[in-house]
């Protein structure tokens, strides 16, 4: 469980196979996903998308570090 700005959240690293790749997922207290950074296997890239308007900037910052860590393969 993570805490920024008083909100509660939780994080989970997951295959996504419709999109052919892997995502780190962020979801509040009542599991309502918030945010993402997905890893693209077809391009090596990553993109980081918000499902609700107002998160906190210190969980994006922690989602984007956190992504950058355990979301491009390792060789």
């Amino acid at each position: 469980m993570l805490e920024f700005d008083g909100k509660r959240f939780e994080a989970s690293l997951e295959s996504d196979l419709d999109r052919d790749g892997m995502r780190l997922a962020l979801r509040d207290t009542e599991m309502e996903e918030v945010a993402e950074v997905f890893y693209s296997d077809v391009d090596a890239t990553m993109t980081l998308t918000t499902f609700q308007p107002a998160l906190p900037l210190q969980a994006a910052e922690w989602l984007i570090a956190q992504a950058k860590v355990r979301l491009p393969p390792t060789a």
